[in-house]
């Protein structure tokens, strides 16, 4: 496909919607104000949800297993949950939850006072079976499963069960109450076999009770007897005494080993190194002070000589000094060495001492181990008797508490609720603000449709293409709507006593002469320009402007071309030949007393004289004149040809002829074939394509081909002809850039 043809199709739609933008925005408005009513007056339903967990498994609240076997393959888990959202849907959770929410009561829930007409009739007809009364509790479960919602939550073991209801309250109630009437129905439904076994647990807890108490009397008998208080090694009085002694033994043994290392070091170790002597603050200021001395006797030694009584001073104070550090660090060594040695001597006694005594507990350790071999196996017979007696009772006690499951709290189950309902603090439905956004876009959709129909259904000449394809002729301009649309055409008809039928012109009549630089005199000079360019060589000098029908602007046509050929300084004359409904002499304001009918008539002979001036420099206009009984006998006459050639020897170099619509009349075609061209007026959504087609075949009928078609009033908003205003040219530019054939002087 071409792209520039699929490009200029979307634009002809686009033209569509924006010609018919009304009916859009119609559809828009009626069903967009529509939903938006509707959602006010609609009765809003609340949703409460109440979320559930469902695992496939009840937690390990009892030891026992379940008797049915949990299948963990793809398609168990599917059926699984789906009979579970099932189960929740049922009859019987309905009725449980209309019974734990008492809603047989409820107001909601009681059966309407009168029934209605398809009630009644349907009890007149006959019935096969009983009749049986509806119970109150099966019409309230009825409307529960109605109203109920199952939503699983995707990738997860959650179910949301939602109730609606236009109470918000009543919504979380029935919520709540369907989901906790699940949990109870689950409860009971999964327990219910266990309670088969409990009569044979009771026949073997008696039994093995009797042979525990034998056991166990044999055990006390042999334990007294061997003064047996317990073998076990953690609990045994000579077994933790043995280990508390070797365990003192070898704390003891390392203090020993630690206090020899340390004594040994010391005895090797000189006065002076060891670390309570640099440790010690008093030989640490004695060694401060011998330093001291000695840099001062050297310090004056370079001055004074040996036998200088201060430096005998001096010397004896450094003996001093040296002869107590040497007694001080003697006595410190002494000290730590007396020390360490009696500290020694403690550890080794202690190590003796505990020697003996892990001896003695060995021996009585190795007795127990002898006398406790029978005990033990006394011992492991009545324990393995009581884990399994222990065992029956933990069963009993399952079986008889699953009987009483059902009463507890739903955390016991493999169901529970994770969020209890609450009561919606706003309603889910009516969606306001979506149902206004799906009003409008359902309008828009509608108005599009509607649109669409009625240009299909539309039969007039829409553009400038359609023209071409229609008729196969040249648009020779397209005329945009100036002002009001309805100033473009006849508004209203007065007759008086001299003229008949008049129509008022339109503000568009005299455009081209009172605003130069509007849209649509621009257009008219676009006209001007094709029409002098229609034949090469001599431009059209007799020229024919008509129409289809009525009212599609040719006579606006007619007197804005005749404007704008004087704008170039050419003489024009514009002739009104509608001699059934004439308006020019109404246009420009002159007498119609005299006029194209009194000369075809023969009451005028001189058409120089029917001439009158205007307003406009170089236009003059010859008005209808009284309109005759005969227009197309007078039109068809030789006097006609003769008037048209007598106004071009009068040197007017173009004359414009308005001519009534040429499927109403035959005077287009008698016009065109005393012409040198036909233009014809097509209004844009007004002229119907098969009466442009039939005026154009009844001009090709009659040997006379139009220059081409100008579609008048035409939206520019709808179809962009806005290419005027957009440059904005004025007349001079338009002079400027017109052939020489059009540009010469006045005369």
């Amino acid at each position: 496909m071409d792209p520039s043809a699929r490009q200029r199709h979307l634009l002809e739609y686009w033209a569509v919607l924006r010609r018919r933008r009304w009916i859009v925005y119609l559809g828009v408005a009626v069903v967009g104000l529509a939903s938006l009513v509707g959602s006010f007056l609609v009765t809003p339903l609340y949703r409460a949800t109440a979320t559930v967990q469902i695992e496939r498994q009840s937690p390990d609240i009892l030891t026992f297993q379940d008797i049915a076997k949990v299948d963990y393959s793809f398609a168990a888990y599917s059926d699984f949950y789906q009979t579970q959202y099932k189960i929740l849907t049922s009859e019987a959770v309905s009725r449980r939850t209309v019974e734990r929410a008492r809603l047989a009561a409820h107001p909601d829930f009681r059966p309407k006072g009168s029934p209605g007409l398809l009630a009644r009739l349907r009890s007149l007809l006959p019935t096969t079976g009983p009749k049986v009364a509806s119970d109150p509790i099966d019409i309230a479960a009825a409307r529960v499963r109605a109203r109920l919602e199952v939503v699983p939550v995707r990738n997860s073991h959650l179910v949301q069960v939602s109730w609606v209801s236009d109470d918000p309250a009543l919504a979380a109630t029935v919520a709540n109450a369907a989901a906790e009437a699940y949990i109870a129905f689950n409860l009971e439904s999964g327990y219910t076999a266990s309670d088969q076994a409990s009569e044979f647990l009771v026949d073997q807890i008696g039994q093995l009770k009797k042979e525990i108490d034998v056991l166990e009397r044999e055990l006390q008998s042999y334990g007294e007897s061997k003064r047996i208080v317990s073998v076990d090694d953690a609990s045994n009085i000579t077994m933790r005494a043995l280990a508390d002694v070797a365990e003192r033994r070898t704390q003891a043994r390392a203090v020993l080993a630690e206090k020899e290392a340390a004594w040994t070091a010391v005895r090797s170790t000189p006065d002076e190194a060891l670390p309570e002597t640099l440790r010690s603050d008093l030989i640490a200021r004695l060694r401060q002070d011998r330093a001291s001395l000695e840099a001062e006797i050297a310090q004056k030694g370079k001055t004074f000589k040996d036998d200088w009584p201060g430096m005998v001073t001096l010397r004896g104070k450094l003996e001093q000094t040296e002869a107590r550090l040497a007694s001080e660090t003697a006595a410190i060594a002494r000290s730590v060495r007396l020390n360490l040695e009696a500290e020694y001597r403690r550890a080794r006694a202690e190590v003796e001492n505990l020697d003996a005594l892990l001896s003695r507990q060995e021996g009585d350790a190795q007795q127990l181990k002898r006398d406790a071999v029978e005990f033990t196996n006394l011992q492991g017979e009545a324990r393995k008797k009581r884990d399994t007696l222990n065992a029956l009772i933990a069963r009993q006690n399952e079986m008889a508490l699953s009987t009483r499951l059902q009463s507890l709290d739903a955390t016991s189950s493999n169901v529970k609720i994770v969020d209890r309902a609450r009561a919606p603090l706003a309603p889910f439905r009516p969606n306001r603000l979506l149902n206004t956004l799906v009003g409008l876009l359902l309008g828009a959709s509608l108005g599009i449709a509607a649109a669409f129909f009625l240009d299909y259904l539309d039969n007039t000449v829409a553009s400038a293409a359609e023209v071409d394809r229609l008729v196969h002729l040249p648009v020779l301009a397209t005329i945009p709507r100036h002002g009001d649309p309805s100033s473009a055409r006849v508004v209203s008809m007065r007759r008086t006593a001299a003229a008949g039928p008049v129509a008022p012109p339109g503000p568009v009549d005299l455009v081209v002469h009172r605003d130069r630089r509007a849209p649509v005199s621009e257009a008219y000079r676009e006209l001007r320009t094709a029409i002098l360019l229609s034949n090469a060589g001599r431009p059209p000098r007799r020229i024919v402007v008509t129409s289809a029908l009525p009212e599609e602007g040719k006579s606006a046509t007619a007197i804005n071309l005749a404007i704008v050929l004087a704008q170039l300084s050419r003489r024009v004359v514009l002739v009104d030949t509608d001699l059934r409904r004439p308006r020019l002499h109404h246009a420009f304001d002159v007498d119609n007393a005299r006029g194209m009918s009194t000369f075809l008539s023969g009451l005028e002979d001189d058409p120089k004289g029917l001439v009158r001036e205007t307003a406009i420099e170089h236009l003059g206009i010859v008005p209808s004149g009284p309109i005759p009984p005969n227009p197309s006998e007078l039109l068809n006459g030789e006097r006609f040809a003769g008037f048209a050639n007598a106004l071009v020897d009068a040197g007017w170099e173009h004359v414009i002829f308005d001519s009534p619509p040429v499927l109403s009349v035959a005077d287009p075609v008698i016009l065109g074939h005393a012409s040198d061209g036909v233009v014809l007026v097509a209004r844009a959504h007004r002229t119907p394509r098969e009466s442009l087609r039939l005026a154009v075949e009844r001009f090709a009928q009659a040997g006379v081909k139009p220059f081409g078609v100008v579609l008048n009033d035409v939206d520019e908003h709808v179809h962009g002809y806005r290419y005027y205003r957009y440059y904005g040219r004025s007349e001079a530019d338009d002079d400027a850039a017109s052939p020489p054939s059009e540009r010469r002087s006045a005369g």
